[in-house]
């Protein structure tokens, strides 16, 4: 049994829906139910049911959840405790950093920030399929820099502190080849019929492009799904398909890119566990953060 397990079937018992509780821990429903399969044949009994009214818990189920939850609490302390318990150790930071810390120019500042502090030990994540969140929530990660869920999502978390750091247009990226690239701006509906590149499913991207379907009613001819955003922006560049997202990827991406219309937004934000801002060294590079962004007039206000 893992921690993660336990995690998956407590949120599952609280959403009655594996599928809302994917989109909740913004991994995938498959990654729930194997894992979920796999510590009911560990235990040797079921621990949901499906009925009318969603996924319900077992009577075995209940029992789990009710010893589960004082244990998973339990643990996430135990680690908060541990790291606290040696204060003049050399502290650890660990980063999360999305493709917008470099398309903004803001890797190379929080280079030079961290070499004027030889105190702390300093490591970036930057694997694209990474569910974030998750990995706040798993202490794999101290902190994050990236386009994350929606505010309303983050706002209803109260266990998260986040600051949008830079906010952008969201354009059409595509080839600087394709007839629409001259266009000041594209229409979501004229995306009708178009191919798309997105990210994995249930990753930020495509539930954004799942929501855009949704509220303006058009299809995709077809879509690509990658985890690598490399691999995305290649294939935007030779002309297979249009990529939903910000401007700074044009000229990082060498694509272009068209404002969106209706006008929305993204931002790339600072976001940690709350109970984490005790600690001195992120707080003091979240004031950084929020300081260079000012400064380069990039500031989300």
């Amino acid at each position: 049994m893992t921690t993660t397990q336990a995690l998956y079937v407590l949120e599952v018992a609280a959403c009655r829906s594996m599928s809302r509780a994917a989109q909740r821990l913004y991994v995938s429903q498959s990654a729930i139910s194997q894992q979920i399969q796999r510590l009911e044949q560990e235990l040797g009994c079921a621990l949901f049911t499906r009925t009318v009214h969603g996924l319900e818990p077992t009577a075995a189920g209940e029992r789990f959840c009710r010893q589960a939850r004082p244990v998973i609490d339990a643990w996430q302390k135990l680690c908060r405790d541990v790291q606290a318990s040696n204060p003049t150790a050399r502290k650890q930071l660990r980063i999360g950093l999305g493709s917008r810390v470099y398309s903004n120019s803001l890797f190379e500042d929080i280079v030079r920030y961290f070499e004027g502090q030889p105190e702390i030990e300093v490591s970036f994540f930057t694997e694209a399929g990474m569910d974030f969140l998750m990995a706040l929530r798993q202490q794999q990660v101290d902190l994050v820099l990236d386009r994350l869920p929606t505010e309303d999502y983050l706002d209803r978390q109260s266990e998260y502190s986040s600051i949008p750091l830079v906010r952008e247009r969201q354009c059409v990226l595509l080839s600087r080849l394709d007839p629409l690239a001259g266009r000041e701006r594209i229409a979501i509906r004229e995306l009708e019929g178009t191919t798309v590149i997105s990210g994995l499913e249930h990753s930020a991207e495509d539930r954004q492009l799942k929501e855009l379907c949704s509220r303006h009613g058009f299809t995709p001819r077809r879509i690509y799904r990658s985890d690598s955003i490399e691999t995305n922006m290649s294939l935007t560049r030779s002309g297979v398909g249009v990529v939903l997202g910000p401007e700074s990827f044009a000229r990082y991406y060498n694509v272009a890119a068209v404002p969106l219309e209706p006008e929305t937004e993204a931002s790339l934000r600072f976001v940690c566990l709350k109970n984490l801002l005790q600690r001195r060294e992120i707080r003091q590079f979240r004031d950084f953060l929020v300081e260079t962004c000012r400064a380069h007039k990039l500031l989300a206000e």
